[in-house]
């Protein structure tokens, strides 16, 4: 059928209906298989006859979980091929159970494997690691490169305790839990505990009431603020950021008639917000500072919390991280280094493993560099990893040499070369 534009119109706006009256989330239509759905009932024709609720809830659903079974299959057997790094992480339910969540990541994709109910059991290292190795054991000990947990004492016990069990497994701790504590220990900085508190009022003030809140989106072009979490302190940082991006129009919202002629204004609260609006060196110049600080750590946390594997990237990405707080106080030591104790200390004592200096190493786009460096750390991380891994250590040897050299019949091929920093390590043209 050719396209008419009143045809479409009238599709779209159907869709619509459909979505605002069934309370749709709008970031759903983001989903990759959103337009996949279109596409399907388009090819169908105008007599296409939608599913009922029953059919969706019964015979299609069971269907839909066969598929998914088979598309299941195609991830498992990559595992093999591949190798997996198995995750874990726990939670309560509303109903206050502690589950534990087990998930398997091959070849640039994620599956969920199953979740067991541990509210009955005492949650130490013992326990902990024989639930793990039940799903190694369901995985296939062969395929299994790395496990990764959060950092609570007890995983952290449980994850030596499976390397010792498992020589050829690596545990490491979630990379985002430990930049996310990074975060927090230098919101624990006085200087930018006491900046946190006051944006945080800030917010809180302006989103508790409903009249201050329209006034704010009026100057703001209805831009919000980003506003505290619970559980990400890098959410803290968030707010200030939002905040600084949001500081001319909030100073000319509380100067305008509709703040200053409101109930709101006269109040204590109220007048303490303005204060802090309009203090440059109490709170805007120590807010601008702790942004630029943060940012290289947040930028670095949502690289690991993406969807693409980030194990060849922690590494440099620390490094980098720690180079920009150097150059934001231009070297001074006396400024850089709290930040960088801090780093250093979630680093070396709790996130950097042999495994993350290894792949720092075997990524291309790092490998082929100018400006790579190959220290004692990166080497003895890499040969540490070669020799828990590989069996046949000759035929390692030589191809570490022929990576190293970009040789042979791969390496040295224009189509590698350009892959290097085209596509993610370990995946295929």
């Amino acid at each position: 059928m050719s396209w008419n534009k009143e045809v479409h119109d009238a599709g779209r706006k159907a869709i619509c209906k459909f979505w605002y009256f069934c309370n749709i989330p709008f970031i759903a239509a983001r989903s990759p298989y959103w337009q996949g759905m279109i596409d399907a009932v388009t090819i169908c024709g105008s007599g296409f006859k939608a599913p009922s609720d029953t059919e969706l809830s019964g015979p299609l659903l069971l269907e839909m979980v066969e598929d998914m079974k088979v598309d299941l299959e195609d991830h498992r057997q990559s595992w093999s091929q591949k190798g997996c790094t198995i995750m874990t992480d726990g939670w309560t339910d509303r109903r206050n159970r502690t589950l534990l969540n087990f998930l398997v990541s091959s070849g640039g994709s994620t599956m969920f494997l199953k979740s067991i109910d541990a509210s009955s059991h005492v949650k130490n290292a013992a326990y902990l690691c024989e639930a793990i190795e039940e799903v190694i054991d369901e995985v296939g000990e062969e395929n299994v490169v790395q496990v990764v947990t959060d950092n609570a004492a007890s995983y952290v016990a449980a994850g030596k305790l499976l390397m010792e069990r498992h020589p050829k497994i690596f545990w490491s701790p979630c990379a985002a839990h430990c930049l996310d504590l990074m975060l927090e220990d230098i919101g624990k900085l006085g200087w930018v505990k006491e900046c946190v508190e006051r944006a945080k009022n800030i917010c809180k003030f302006i989103y508790n009431h409903a009249l201050v809140l329209s006034i704010m989106r009026q100057y703001t072009g209805e831009r919000e603020l980003a506003r505290p979490g619970i559980t990400r302190f890098a959410s803290n940082f968030l707010t200030l950021k939002s905040l600084l991006k949001s500081k001319a129009s909030l100073r000319r919202m509380f100067v305008g008639e509709e703040w200053t002629s409101s109930s709101y204004a006269t109040t204590t609260a109220g007048m303490d917000v303005v204060d802090c609006i309009f203090d440059e060196p109490g709170f805007w110049i120590p807010c601008a500072e702790i942004v630029q600080v943060t940012e290289p750590l947040v930028v670095l946390l949502r690289v690991v919390d993406g969807e693409k594997p980030a194990v060849g990237y922690i590494y440099e990405g620390m490094d980098r991280a720690k180079e920009a707080i150097r150059s934001i106080y231009a070297g001074v030591e006396d400024k850089y280094r709290p930040i960088w104790d801090i780093i250093d200390r979630r680093w070396h004592n709790q996130l950097h493993r042999p495994i993350h200096a290894a792949a720092y190493y075997l990524n291309p786009s790092f490998r082929f560099r100018a400006d790579f460096k190959a220290d004692e750390e990166v080497l003895s991380g890499l040969y540490s990893v070669v020799q828990r891994m590989v069996t046949d250590t000759t035929a390692t040897l030589l191809e570490m040499d022929a990576f190293n050299n970009a040789s042979g019949a791969i390496f040295a091929s224009q189509l590698c070369k350009e892959g290097r920093t085209k596509l993610q390590p370990g995946r295929k043209f």
